[in-house]
């Protein structure tokens, strides 16, 4: 232990050492400068705040638009971005950090230490929600010494203290006046960045537009003049603008796309060490899942070989609760092998009636599963469980629910079985998904109770010696496989699919780090540089007509609507895998929901300018009730709902503009129907007008 306390010492004297150095780089600068790319992402951030993360999913856009204290470059080594150099305490329990002194905002104030202090504050205060609180939890407090020194108090020495206390700060001078508010700050949205990029424009529902930062004064500048991150909520379309050329980077494709990708020219798949893994999970407090043999039986049941060639196509069987992206991932822990016996351990529990049909204390057994209509990888895996399952003789009762609905079975344990995700990220902490203790085991759905996991957890996470920890969390995998609360079914491996045209340093792609959150350090050859036409990339309705579906609850939701809303279409329902663009169970389950804020209301026509123009104005706004599916993952924020006033005063369409989750979405449009409005005039005519109605959900 000693000699590793002086390792972690003699490094860090290094690396001050070397950073010393105002201009440090992170890569060679030697690519040309210009040009603009596309890249592709599965759906669309939630805010673009570094202090509210998703919890499943990186944001990828934050990266480029704030600085964090250091970074890893393509080697895996520490380098210093914002801070120039830091420097433990002798009992390692502080971290001093010195900080450049030519970083700026992009209005021209310097970032200081004040920044950083006023960043941590509003991170440790529970009242703004931020999901980064728990990453806090061993730092006390912080203290400026001056505007370019800064010192970090930790109440116990730990291996990831350097890596906690990596905060991007926010711009004190911008957000002082908001602090008790923000979580619902404007800034949310349109920030004031310090970061290589800025902010041009966020068309919600399309796209996300960057744009060089001239106030970046680091010396790795980025050569990328413009990044324009375009939203997918479907998986073949992103597929064809792959085809026609239009995206130069593309994240979280499908690994069953992986056949149609490689017939594609000029564009590199790569793959890497997945880091989601996929599972049933079983309610041990029912019978008969409340039985450890039956639970391994039914696991032992499924293919996992044959899972994967018929949905996936391309993964690993997983091992446990930790996936191959995280550095103690054992390759000793083998997962749980094809065993046509596991019908015995079955049949320990379960008996047989005169029909050969499986019972349970007197009674037809069915295996009832539920899973996310929502996720069309999801509904695919558990059918392909499903016809497993039914191989062996069970009845099945497999159950698509909306992902609101989902998550009330899944808080209320109402349920049997469950198939859903969970990711593994580099700061893994797996006592929400596994704590006994209900406080921290906000996600253990399963109802699992073994006090141990706690304490290994711990110990895993707290131990300054890295072969230690490794040996702890391997203790952990194998606590969790001997109990079998899951069926740990797959891994996917994670694939990008990258136009050839886009270069990178020392084979970024096959480093560590990620290409989407590092295109600070791409370029594109002057001959092949472009200008992204944004026309061609969002091609324009061809009917001016407004779509509209059904959802479960029978509300009318608009889906697509064009500038001039002439009449009201009902179409036929478009198939579950194009029709879906709600979050995901695992998405809501996760999201750090954000008040956001209103688009303008209708604007006025150009080509006629009338004299007088006058909105609707509300004559009853009815409250929707808060959900009970929004209560349990307490989402608090407002969804803005775009409606058409008749010329009789009511309403009769209605969109979403501004999302907060598929629950208070469905109350809010419930609810925007039932409006009255005095009807909007032109020169003193009635007229059909557009309007927004905000509606506030709070716990």
């Amino acid at each position: 232990m000693r000699s590793f306390f002086k390792t972690i010492i003699f490094f860090l004297i290094v690396l001050s050492l070397i950073s010393c150095e105002k201009k440090i780089s992170r890569v060679p600068q030697t690519g040309e400068e210009g040009g603009e790319i596309v890249v592709g992402i599965a759906g669309e951030p939630e805010n673009l705040s570094p202090i509210y993360p998703s919890f499943i999913a990186h944001n990828e856009v934050v990266d480029m638009l704030f600085l964090p204290l250091h970074k890893n470059d393509i080697n895996g080594n520490i380098v210093p971005i914002l801070a120039n150099s830091w420097e433990y305490s002798e009992d390692l329990k502080k971290i001093t950090y010195y900080l450049k002194k030519d970083v700026y905002w992009q209005d021209g104030e310097p970032v200081t230490a004040y920044d950083i202090e006023f960043t941590f504050n509003l991170i440790k205060d529970p009242k703004n929600n931020s999901p980064l609180l728990a990453k806090l939890q061993n730092i006390d407090s912080v203290k400026v010494v001056s505007e370019y020194q800064i010192v970090f108090y930790f109440n116990k020495v730990y291996p990831m203290a350097l890596f906690d206390s990596n905060i991007k700060p926010l711009p004190k001078h911008i957000l002082e006046k908001d602090k008790d508010q923000i979580q619902y700050s404007d800034f949310n949205m349109k920030p004031i960045v310090n970061g290589p990029y800025k902010l041009e424009k966020w068309e919600s529902g399309k796209y996300i537009t960057l744009l060089k930062n001239d106030k970046y004064s680091l010396a790795d500048k980025p050569f990328i003049e413009r990044i324009v991150y375009k939203f997918y909520t479907v998986q073949q379309d992103m597929l064809e603008d792959l085809r026609k050329g239009n995206i130069d980077l593309l994240y979280d494709v499908s690994p069953d796309n992986i056949d149609e990708i490689t017939k594609i020219k000029n564009v590199t798949s790569l793959q890497k060490k997945g880091n989601i893994y996929t599972y049933i999970g079983f309610n041990l407090t029912k019978p008969p899942f409340n039985s450890k043999d039956f639970r391994l039986g039914i696991s032992q049941l499924i293919d996992r070989d044959l899972l994967i060639k018929n949905t996936i196509k391309n993964g690993i069987p997983a091992n446990g609760p930790i996936t191959p992206s995280f550095w103690a991932y054992s390759e000793k822990i083998k997962p749980v092998k094809f065993n046509k016996d596991g019908i015995k351990l079955v049949e320990k529990v379960l008996n047989k009636n005169n029909k050969k049909e499986y019972t349970f204390k007197n009674k037809e057994f069915v295996l009832n599963i539920v899973t996310d209509r929502n996720d069309v990888m999801m509904v695919k895996i558990a059918r392909e469980v499903s016809d497993q399952l039914k191989n062996f003789g069970f009845k099945v009762d497999l159950k698509e629910l909306p992902s609101d609905s989902l998550i009330l079975k899944l808080f209320s344990r109402d349920f049997d079985m469950y198939i859903l995700s969970w990711q593994v990220n580099e700061d893994f902490n797996p006592l929400p998904f596994w704590s006994s203790v209900k406080e921290k085991g906000r996600f253990n759905f399963v109802g699992y109770n073994n006090p141990k996991i706690d304490s290994i957890v711990n110990l895993a996470m707290t131990t300054m010696d890295k072969e230690e920890a490794r040996r702890y969390w391997e203790e952990f995998q194998n606590m969790i496989i001997e109990d079998q609360p899951y069926a740990f079914l797959f891994v996917p491996n994670r694939i990008i699919i990258v136009n050839n045209i886009l270069k990178s340093f020392d084979n970024v792609y096959n480093s560590n780090i990620e290409p989407i959150s590092n295109l600070d350090i791409f370029y594109v050859e002057k001959n092949n540089q472009k200008k992204v036409n944004l026309a061609v990339l969002f091609p324009a309705p061809k009917e001016e007509t407004q779509k509209i579906v059904k959802t479960e609850s029978n509300v009318t939701k608009s889906i697509n609507t064009t500038q001039t809303i002439q009449k009201e279409v009902k179409e036929e329902v478009k198939p579950k895998e194009e029709q879906v663009k709600t979050p995901t169970a695992s998405q809501l389950l996760s999201q750090q929901v954000q008040q956001q804020q209103p688009v303008d209301t209708v604007k006025k026509e150009e080509e006629k300018k009338p004299s007088v123009i006058i909105q609707p104005t509300p004559k009853q706004i009815i409250q929707p009730a808060y959900p009970e599916a929004a209560k349990k993952i307490g989402a608090e924020g407002t969804v803005f709902v775009e409606v058409v006033v008749g010329k009789d005063g009511k309403v009769v369409s209605a969109k979403v503009l501004k999302s907060l989750n598929p629950a208070c979405d469905n109350a809010a449009i419930d609810a925007a129907y039932k409006a009255v409005f005095s009807p909007g005039t032109i020169d003193g005519i009635p007229t059909e007008m557009k309007t927004t109605i905000p509606y506030r959900f709070k716990p």
